[in-house]
């Protein structure tokens, strides 16, 4: 049997770091994320890294919807590494 996947993030999407979250890029080549209250630590590779760099940068539109991004983005905020904000004109 299948185990379902996170739950898809909405689009469009800004993303942020969790807090207590802090993202570090490695001399050789992709980052870690580390969180400073529960110490779990998750070392992601050149590809990812470059992910993370562009969802925090520019988040997700509705262009990115069920795009390798978006699920990406999906697991990283269902573990607690990234939040979702709202998107400039989604606000309540």
């Amino acid at each position: 049997m299948k185990t379902p996947g996170p739950v898809p993030v909405s689009v469009p999407a800004v993303l942020r770091l969790a807090p207590d979250v802090t993202l570090t890029r490695l001399p050789y080549g992709g980052s870690v994320l580390l969180n400073a209250v529960t110490l779990a630590l998750a070392e992601c590779g050149e590809p990812q890294a470059f992910v993370i760099d562009r969802l925090l940068a520019s988040g997700l539109s509705t262009a990115d919807r069920d795009s390798p991004p978006a699920y990406l983005a999906a697991e990283l905020v269902a573990k607690g590494w990234l939040t979702v904000c709202p998107a400039a004109g989604q606000e309540g």
